[in-house]
């Protein structure tokens, strides 16, 4: 496959920081952050496999695969030996694997609302889900052409799930937002600091409160009034501010 397409934002020689984004989004997401620091910092921006202008893998990826695919693009080819890792929502499940899988590569990782562990779900909502899934199912079965079977993943689906067929990334969609980390997240031992939006709804503060609990040492910072998409561009300065502490070693204070 393919080496992955990236920009190059920064100083070089100064400390490397890798920025990954969310599912169905671009490196240009964090294009602000990156030239914010752009004295004191060399960015990686990366449109990750399947994203943006990079090839999507041969198979169906998971987390495990991805990690796998960049630790070695970044070492062999990038040349990249140290950096801190800073990943929004599918970068930050992806951040949380190489934390796993590549510790030493990584001098600080900044999760801002990634997932990799499963919600608190209500039996309500529990039944809720299990109805409605029997109810797309049935449907899906009557459904006579493609726009019919499309307009019901959009009245029972997630946009993300909707986008992916459209994307030929299904498979690896639901491959990936099936994988529940927690049983590794002791075993990181990189220092990681989590940037959560307290109006997220995809995946809201329980969730980076729970990987928190399970990574040692981690930080867990909550950011009031942003949402899944806010947190990256009305939150930019509070990703700079953490990405500047990460590469210095310090902690981030929030007021």
């Amino acid at each position: 496959m393919q080496p992955p397409h990236h920009i190059r934002i920064g100083t070089p020689g100064a400390p490397k920081v890798v920025f990954a984004h969310g599912w169905g989004r671009t490196h240009r997401d964090f294009i602000p952050v990156a030239e914010a620091l752009a004295p004191s910092i060399d960015a990686y921006l990366f449109d990750l496999p399947g994203h943006g202008k990079s090839d999507r893998p041969d198979e169906a990826w998971g987390t495990v695969e991805y990690a796998e695919f960049m630790a070695r693009h970044l070492r062999l080819d990038l040349g990249v030996e140290n950096c801190v890792w800073v990943g929004h929502s599918f970068g930050g499940r992806l951040g949380l694997r190489l934390g796993v899988q590549s510790p030493g590569m990584f001098d600080h990782i900044v999760i801002v609302a990634g997932a990799g562990v499963p919600r608190d779900v209500s039996a309500r909502e529990r039944w809720k889900r299990k109805w409605n899934g029997r109810k797309f199912q049935k449907l899906k079965a009557g459904a006579k052409t493609e726009e019919d079977l499309i307009a019901l993943e959009k009245r029972f689906g997630s946009p993300d799930y909707v986008m992916s067929r459209e994307t030929g990334m299904r498979d690896i969609f639901v491959k990936t937002i099936s994988e529940d980390q927690s049983s590794d997240l002791p075993r990181i031992t990189v220092p990681m600091t989590l940037l959560y939006g307290s109006a997220d709804t995809e995946t809201p503060p329980e969730i980076g409160r729970k990987i928190a609990a399970l990574v040692p040492g981690s930080e867990y910072v909550e950011l009031p009034h942003y949402d899944h998409i806010s947190i990256l561009d009305r939150g930019r300065h509070q990703i700079a501010l953490t990405a500047k502490e990460a590469i210095t070693g310090g902690r981030r204070v929030v007021a």
